[in-house]
């Protein structure tokens, strides 16, 4: 049985212990989890797009249409 799951949007972070990256299926959801990451301390805080497109938090605007 094939459980593989197919993630439309990769939120990425670090701070002193290492580095995350968590799966989101929506742009939304994407945005919130980048939000609260940001909030929490991390650094580095980035979203990628379904098409490859790596966003810095000032570029989050993007995502929002």
């Amino acid at each position: 049985m094939d459980r593989t799951t197919h993630v439309q949007y990769l939120v990425s972070a670090r701070d002193l212990s290492g580095s995350v990256n968590l799966g989101r299926d929506t742009a939304e959801a994407a945005l919130k989890k980048a939000r609260e990451l940001i909030q929490e301390g991390y650094l580095d805080v980035r979203i990628c797009t379904p098409r490859g497109l790596l966003l810095s938090p000032e570029e989050f605007d993007q995502l929002v249409g």
